[in-house]
């Protein structure tokens, strides 16, 4: 990250992913990404068994194969890292039927409705990095003046906040000169605490911020029977990406009346496919997805891409932190012109891994190891809980 990021639970200073390069023995590969580091990629080993020695174009039954570990009852590191596995190994098996066939991965998937990917800022409270030329973000002048950085270099018309993180007060005043600053330039304007406002907290924060026309607020706070009070409260819509990470939980959600929009996580969810059931279950109960983003590389980033194009249910604008990263291990790093990323014209996912960046990036893991973004090291002792406001 050119600076480091500033959440609820702590500070991202960059990304650790793993990266996936499956071999067919006719002398393609795929290429995938997900979370995490070495535990993560330890669990490819133990699960072989789902895909080595399938025929990519059976990447059904490799998705079957891990749908075993979608219960909720079953909510193990062990379990969240075979999701993690299976995003990435699906990803890889649709890379190569795309290269098979000559096609793209969204003509894979019935075509793109566009061409075009719309995106919005998505805008941090920062520290300053380390030689103090970025970041340094600490209150309303600064992050107006964060927008309008991204507005001048990357065409943006709408932004997503981290909230969460300072005083309500002090983000509230945010939002207020935001919205004072650049009024309806700014089409949507969305808020993510991350959970860490109570129920009572978010109840009055959101009738406050309502009337800046809020998009969305993304987990205000950290169960849905909280949500389904504050839902039923004030009129600012309500989304998640951390209360709603299996089937079992959408029908409880719907029941409560909680939400209003799903997050989707190729990565949370375990791929693909999983996401595109999601889309459907949305489309019969009336709800909306959008695309969580958490510094994904461009791998990751271009298989979301063609997600979104082919999924209606995807209706509102990608919000990424990919705008903070200083570089990617991909040989053509993704462009915005004039707030949208245009899809890939080559076949399956239609980037290529750059071989020198990738080995540069796994010295620096070997050295540095994971990128833990539950800490803050300009506050020691400090752990992070639930409310915090």
């Amino acid at each position: 990250m050119e600076a480091p990021l500033r959440w609820s639970m702590g500070v991202e200073h960059g990304t650790t992913r793993t990266i996936v390069e499956l071999h067919t023995d006719a002398g393609l590969v795929g290429l995938g990404e997900t979370y995490g580091g070495a535990s993560t990629a330890a669990r490819f080993r133990s699960a072989e068994p789902f895909f080595i020695g399938y025929d990519p174009l059976e990447v059904s039954r490799i998705v079957k194969n891990f749908e075993v570990f979608r219960t909720t009852s079953e909510q193990s590191a062990l379990t969240i890292e075979l999701r993690y596995v299976a995003a990435a190994i699906e990803m890889a098996c649709w890379d190569i039927i795309g290269k098979i066939q000559n096609k793209r991965v969204c003509d894979l998937w019935g075509g793109a409705d566009s061409e075009l990917v719309p995106f919005i800022a998505y805008l941090f409270y920062r520290y300053e990095s380390l030689n103090k030329k970025k970041g340094g973000e600490n209150g309303p002048e600064a992050i107006c003046d964060q927008y309008e950085d991204h507005v001048r270099r990357f065409g943006f018309t709408g932004l997503k906040l981290k909230t969460g993180v300072l005083h309500p007060a002090i983000e509230r005043a945010t939002i207020k000169r935001l919205r004072e600053t650049f009024g309806s330039q700014i089409e949507q304007l969305r808020v993510d605490p991350n959970q860490v406002w109570s129920t009572a907290t978010a109840i009055n924060e959101l009738k406050r911020l309502a009337e800046y026309d809020i998009e969305y607020c993304e987990d205000p706070t950290y169960n849905l029977e909280g949500m389904s009070r504050i839902r039923a409260t004030v009129p600012v819509p309500l989304a998640t990406n951390m209360a709603v990470l299996n089937f079992d939980q959408v029908a409880p959600m719907l029941r409560m009346r909680a939400l209003d929009t799903i997050l989707v996580d190729p990565y949370f969810w375990g791929g693909i496919t999983q996401c595109k059931k999601l889309a459907a279950v949305a489309e019969t109960f009336g709800f909306s997805l959008a695309i969580h983003s958490d510094r994904e590389l461009g791998i990751g980033m271009t298989a979301s891409l063609h997600l979104w194009a082919t999924t209606p249910s995807l209706c509102h604008k990608y919000d990424s932190h990919y705008a903070f990263q200083e570089d990617d291990i991909i040989t053509k790093p993704l462009q915005w012109h004039k707030g949208s990323v245009a899809l890939p014209t080559g076949p399956g996912l239609g980037v290529e891994i750059d071989s020198e960046k990738l080995e540069k990036y796994h010295r620096l893991y070997l050295e540095k190891g994971d990128e833990i973004e539950f800490f803050d090291f300009k506050r020691p002792g400090w752990i992070p809980h639930v409310p915090i406001w």
